[in-house]
């Protein structure tokens, strides 16, 4: 073979090598891809799955729950008169009376008129949400860390935005800066360390969010909802479906005397306002208002407080939004003063001005205000 045919064949072999390295390495290519499809196939299946089990979760809360409602629905004829946001509020809550498997499996896109977050907001976030949201985030984690931060469950129609791994909404920071404020004040961890079993009552309950979070931080406490009925077609029925394993008690279950029969082996206790009178707990560590109390008159605003005066609360916790009108604030904040000394927890803000005499400035950025009530000697 002359050096000429040679090399031809060497080129040839050359280009046949190489051709076979193509076709291995596209084929090398396809099973990668075709592995990345299969496990992508197979994680959206398992969400599927997943989804589907907790809305049948939920469902079955769902029905429990409301069975319990139906049965004391009209059996009070003393019950709470509410004022017309209440009013409107459980006007806007009907439909749940009759709610579908589908309406419960998005539960959470059904919680605005407990004060929850407008879940349209996040459809399509506006650039003064997203920076709001991220401003009072980054504030609070940079702040106090991500020990206290508890992201919204992705569960039951969960809405919100993406910050690294944390998924939250503008509920989910509320929460974190109360949590943050209790801590503050030197009151978190009286119930998050302590040796033994605490009674926290919630006032109102809301939509259950802020008992998710509290209960997830601090699980050694018995938590108190109490308030309008109806609103525990969304509260019970949201921790009892992120809570499967938990231990739930209701008002009507049992005769009053036995509401606390084993009290602290059980995680949460729904009583309706209208039973107060007669449900007086085996202790009370703390009292929390996440902003229900503005919503009452002032005659029944002083009945929880005196309640939770004569049930030896040493705290009461107050929320209220920054923007909140002045006689609102009077209307609560004076009330509670009646028997608890008031001790305005200082915001957590980027810029905080300095403290100066006479009426103090708003701090920009600053959503919440927050006031912890120490226990007065006499009421």
């Amino acid at each position: 073979m002359t050096p000429r045919e040679q090399a031809r064949q060497e080129r040839k072999a050359a280009l046949i090598a190489r051709r076979a390295e193509v076709a291995i390495e596209k084929a090398r290519e396809k099973a990668e891809r075709d592995a990345q499809e299969r496990a992508e196939a197979e994680r959206l299946d398992a969400e599927r799955r997943e989804t589907a089990r907790v809305a049948r979760v939920a469902f079955d809360a769902y029905e429990q729950v409301r069975g319990r409602l139906e049965r004391m629905r009209h059996a009070d004829p003393d019950a709470v008169a509410l004022t017309a946001p209440e009013r409107a509020t459980a006007a806007a809550l009907e439909h749940l009376w009759t709610a579908s498997p589908e309406t419960i499996a998005q539960l959470r896109r059904w919680c605005e008129p407990v004060g929850g977050a407008r879940s349209a907001d996040y459809d399509a976030p506006s650039p003064e949400l997203m920076v709001r949201l991220k401003r009072d985030h980054r504030v609070l984690r940079r702040q106090v860390g991500a020990e206290l931060f508890v992201p919204e469950p992705q569960v039951l129609g969960a809405f919100g935005v993406w910050r690294g791994d944390d998924f939250y909404n503008e509920d989910t920071i509320r929460g974190f800066s109360a949590l943050v404020a209790l801590q503050d004040g030197a009151v978190l961890d009286t119930c998050r360390r302590a040796p033994v079993r605490r009674l926290v009552w919630e006032i109102g309950g809301g939509w259950g969010g802020f008992a998710h979070q509290f209960k997830t931080i601090c699980p050694n406490v018995t938590y108190l909802i109490t308030g309008m009925p109806t609103s525990w077609l969304l509260s019970a029925v949201y921790l009892m479906t992120l809570f499967p394993h938990a231990r739930f008690r209701f008002y009507g279950d049992a005769l009053a005397d036995d509401l606390w029969a084993d009290w602290d082996t059980t995680d949460f206790v729904f009583v309706p306002e209208a039973a107060l009178a007669g449900v007086q707990p085996p202790r009370l560590d703390l009292v929390l208002d996440l902003g229900a109390l503005r919503f009452m008159d002032a005659p029944r605003v002083e009945v929880h407080v005196r309640r939770a005066f004569d049930w030896g609360a040493p705290y009461f916790y107050s929320l209220l939004p920054a923007a909140v009108p002045a006689p609102l604030i009077e209307t609560v904040w004076s009330r509670i003063a009646h028997a608890f000394w008031l001790h305005p927890v200082p915001p957590r803000a980027e810029n905080i001005p300095p403290v100066a005499d006479g009426p103090a400035a708003p701090v920009p950025g600053v959503e919440y205000t927050h006031l912890i009530g120490w226990r007065r000697l006499r009421a």
